[in-house]
């Protein structure tokens, strides 16, 4: 049997698609697959988020058989790959990261090692379609995680995360502070370290969220707010366009913190009057979280190993 091995260039880094790489790991050995997570020798494994995949040191040497899940935006490990004689697969789940300085940095000899692409969402893989040169493009979608991220008893909380976007997240939090005149005291949950759980804990509790994502192929942090069923207003980051609607939140153009201030302001109000406009946006951000479900991508990564790639467990 060929072992499964994802390659990660920092799979101790605070970000959603190194998560959800561990994930992948986690769900193929699942299965009865030998999946497993290579990383530079040292790399501590995640303490972010709980976990069950296996990790190896990078110095063991590969088998010919192996086959090679390499990230987008890792151009020296795709150089290094390149020669070697094991299939390949490259895992894209940001269109910036593999067109600035990923896949698309190398020179086109080089690309050409690589035609078998797995993508996070549709508009990723029509990014890679409309690009780049390939044999096959399997669309394994990430997933805001219904086993971690529902809602709970809801507080009179702000929360976000500010990562991409923290002169963003200041500029609309203090026009917020002058805009909002209504009754309620909202206090804010910022959301720059925490772990998982405490994320989910955060999100579960919070009314509203406000979204500061940016540069997206999809943006699971927007996707686990709605499976909380807050109240979502702000920026969609361009990819998440593909599910977000003005039924599941009030979302604004790029860089526009003015709007995204008075948005916010909006979904404030409407906390406030507890009527069925607020109920009907978190029926409708609950809805579309449920499109990308941890059991459907379970789904979608069984029938890429093993239907689009003829490996079996």
């Amino acid at each position: 049997m060929s072992r499964i091995v994802y390659i990660g260039a920092q799979p101790d880094s605070l970000s959603g698609g190194n998560k959800i790489s561990f994930r992948h790991v986690e769900a193929l050995r699942a299965m009865g697959y030998d999946a497993v997570i290579r990383s530079p020798a040292g790399t501590a494994s995640p303490a972010w988020f709980e976990h069950s995949a296996v990790l190896e040191d990078a110095s063991r040497p590969l088998d010919p058989g192996d086959i090679l899940v390499i990230p987008e935006d890792a151009a020296p490990i795709l150089q290094h790959c390149a020669t070697l004689p094991n299939r390949k697969v490259i895992f894209c789940q940001n269109p910036v990261a593999m067109t600035a300085f990923g896949l698309a940095r190398l020179p086109e000899d080089v690309r050409a090692a690589y035609r078998t692409f797995m993508a996070c969402s549709t508009g990723m893989a029509a990014l890679i379609a409309g690009f780049f040169d390939y044999e096959m493009i399997s669309v394994v979608p990430a997933f805001a995680d219904e086993r971690i991220f529902r809602p709970a008893t809801k507080a009179p909380v702000i929360a976000c995360a500010p990562r991409k976007r923290p002169a963003e997240f200041r500029s609309i939090r203090f026009m917020f502070s002058r805009l909002y005149t209504g009754p309620t005291d909202w206090t804010w949950e910022v959301l720059e370290t925490a772990t998982e759980a405490e994320t989910a804990a955060a999100m579960g509790r919070a009314s509203l969220f406000l979204s500061l994502a940016r540069l997206e192929a999809l943006s699971l942090t927007t996707l686990e707010a709605m499976a909380c069923e807050c109240l979502m207003a702000g920026f969609t980051g361009i990819g998440p366009r593909e599910y977000l609607s003005p039924v599941n939140g009030v979302w604004v153009d790029e860089d526009d913190c003015e709007a995204a201030a008075r948005a916010l302001v909006q979904i404030a109000e409407m906390a406030d009057r507890r009527g069925g406009a607020a109920a009907l946006m978190r029926h409708a951000a609950a809805a579309t979280a449920a499109q990308w479900t941890h059991a459907s991508f379970v789904e979608a990564l069984g029938v890429f190993w093993r239907d689009r790639m003829g490996v079996n467990p």
